[in-house]
């Protein structure tokens, strides 16, 4: 039988769409094939968009494109991956079925065409009479996973978890002296009780880890999607089962780690086990992302703002994509400024044609942020510009997080004061022009704080931390001793060495904040601990104020102290060097460190400066200078 090919069909790019006839399965002779079913046996056809035909979408992985299946398309050949090929049999019905997949209704070889169809995409899955949404056979115990999400999902439906609000699961836990919560709170103690720890976690846990929840064109295909129907082997979901399942599993895990946590002796070495064992096999997260950018998308409300740069932020770390630039094309269809940003999809254009075409035009609408994601490039085996990030890796949160920017979506930092962004309209290809002020340059560098460094020793419980702190302190007093110092307050210095380590922030609840002056105390609790005093480990109020500022320190690593000639103190990026420039992007939340090359600027990273957080910078008469990033 001769290999399917496109060509032998016209088909306009622009205005139709190809759909895949999915025949009933037939039984081959028995003497010949021991009752096997035969190949699966389609046709493929172009359909007129505006005819509005009735498909079902499918939503899957690709899958190991070594591994092959074979298939009939219109009476001719065609290989796909066993992983598609898997998918198709379980959506066989005893009707033909027509039905959508992107590796087959789009010609994969054909740019033009390709660029045309993925620029529909969000249109084929949003009109689609359902998505039918693989997550892959049934491997590893997933009928006992699924069927135990239909159970979990229904009991969370029925405890309130679908009509929670976001403002309310932020608050949910917070101190509730009046015991306004309390109605809200008791369905979800009682489920989280009676489940406790007998249910199928490492099955649930299995099934979370699937490929499926990780791929990046996953998010558009499962977010627009009207009717979703959730298929692993022969078993199905409903969305709402899903949502409130994985939704409620999230709570569960922080309730039942408090409740045996309050009744695990530090003694009681089995019980300590048990604890830690819970923890190891608790779910994974992304299937809880994915369900977020799902109702994010859906209710389309302010407080549900999903910007293309929030989308980049929340999917970089989670989400894989075998071709680079859909990192950053399978979020247009979701984003609700992909038309303002004018983000075009384009597949003739190269991975660091499509991120500098990305930054360029977040950079011009004002956010920011994407200079402080310039970090991720640096293992990057794209080679791009210093003010480019790597898009297809995961993009580090900022100091001044997006994320921080809940309701009234204020940053936690505001450096260039009321300065709105300039960006150049007419740089060459790889240069970007940004107006700013150059406030300092760096005198001194201390030991970059890194992650692998954090480790205990039977002395003290942190070595890098130990250092880390140490160097603070050290630049703040050589920074009192400067002549002039930058301020004669003395509350200025004493707060210095409690906001420098931990970038002015701390932890609360999903994200982090501003700091408060009880902070301190977090700090205070941790040089304790480094050297020696264990009694903090059994006070609650220690603990507490422990975790915050560990947990916003933690925006740090790869960081390093510095002292500035004039004498501010702070942390810059770890590659930052004596004789770099400190200065204020106009329209950025934090100040920056760059570097003079010979033609223009590289951008070294974004830095805490204390002292200039807060617009300082902005009313010391400094010249406005172009910064020209190479």
């Amino acid at each position: 039988m001769p290999s399917f090919s496109y060509a032998e069909t016209p088909f306009n790019s622009e205005e139709q769409i190809r759909l895949l006839t999915l025949f009933p399965a037939t039984k081959v002779s028995s003497e010949n094939e021991n009752g096997k079913t035969s190949p699966l046996r389609t046709s493929l056809k172009p359909f007129d968009w505006n005819d509005k035909p009735s498909y079902v979408a499918l939503s899957y992985t690709w899958g190991d494109a070594t591994q092959i299946e074979n298939i009939i398309v219109s009476d001719r050949t065609l290989d796909i991956t066993a992983s598609l090929y898997e998918a198709l049999l379980h959506m066989q019905t005893d009707e033909p079925l027509l039905v959508w997949v992107d590796a087959i209704c789009i010609n994969q070889m054909d740019n033009q065409e390709k660029t045309a169809q993925v620029k529909r995409m969000t249109e084929i899955y949003k009109a689609a009479a359902s998505v039918f949404a693989w997550l892959g056979p049934a491997t590893d115990d997933s009928d006992v996973a699924m069927a135990a999400l239909v159970e979990i999902g229904e009991d969370a439906i029925e405890a309130g978890q679908l009509r929670l609000s976001r403002e309310t699961m932020l608050k949910l836990w917070d101190p509730d002296p009046e015991g306004l919560l309390a109605s809200v709170r008791q369905p979800f103690i009682d489920l989280s009780e009676r489940i406790g720890v007998n249910f199928p976690q490492l099955q649930i846990k299995s099934l979370s880890e699937r490929s499926y929840f990780t791929r990046t064109w996953i998010v558009q295909e499962f977010s627009v999607a009207i009717n979703l129907v959730i298929a692993c082997g022969k078993r199905r979901l409903t969305f709402p089962q899903l949502s409130a399942g994985f939704l409620f599993l999230a709570l569960h895990r922080v309730l039942t780690v408090d409740r045996l946590a309050s009744i695990t002796k530090a003694t009681d070495l089995e019980a300590s086990k048990r604890l830690s064992l819970f923890i190891k096999n608790c779910e994974g997260g992304a299937p809880c992302r994915l369900v977020g950018s799902r109702n994010r998308y859906q209710k389309q409300r302010p407080e549900y703002h999903s910007s293309m740069l929030e989308l980049l932020s929340l999917v970089s770390s989670y989400t894989n994509a075998t071709d680079p630039r859909d990192k950053v094309f399978g979020l247009l269809g979701v984003a609700p400024d992909a038309e303002t940003l004018d983000i075009k999809v384009d597949y003739s254009k190269k991975a660091h044609e499509v991120f500098e075409d990305t930054a360029r035009a977040l950079l011009k609408s004002g956010f920011t942020d994407v200079l402080s994601w310039t970090r991720s490039r640096l293992k990057s085996e794209i080679n791009l510009p210093t003010w480019v990030p790597d898009f297809s890796s995961s993009l580090p949160e900022p100091l001044g997080s997006y994320k921080c920017r809940a309701p009234p979506w204020k940053p936690l930092f505001s450096a260039s004061g009321t300065r709105e962004v300039q960006v150049s309209t007419n740089d060459k290809p790889g240069q970007l022009t940004m107006s700013g002020i150059i406030v300092d340059t760096i005198e001194e560098v201390g030991t970059p704080w890194k992650v692998e460094n954090c480790q205990q020793t039977a002395t003290l419980l942190d070595l890098s931390l130990d250092t880390l702190l140490g160097e603070i302190f050290g630049c703040c007093q050589l920074a009192q001793q400067k002549s002039p110092p930058i301020s004669n307050d003395p509350q200025f210095w004493e707060e210095a060495l409690w906001r420098i380590p931990c970038a002015d922030q701390q932890w609360h609840q999903y994200t982090r904040r501003r700091a408060k002056p009880e902070a301190k105390a977090g700090l205070m609790e941790i040089l304790e601990r480094n050297s020696g005093e264990l009694s903090g480990y059994t006070d609650e109020v220690k603990k507490a104020a422990w975790r915050k500022y560990h947990l916003a320190m933690q925006c740090l690593y790869d960081f390093r102290p510095f002292i500035s000639n004039k004498g501010y103190p702070g942390m810059a990026p770890e590659f930052a060097a004596p004789g770099d420039l400190i200065c204020v992007i106009f329209g950025a939340i934090c100040p920056y460190v760059l570097r003079k090359v010979e033609n223009g600027f590289e951008l070294i990273g974004e830095s805490y400066v204390h002292g200039i957080m807060d617009g300082e910078g902005m009313s010391m008469g400094l010249e406005e200078t172009a910064f020209c990033f190479v």
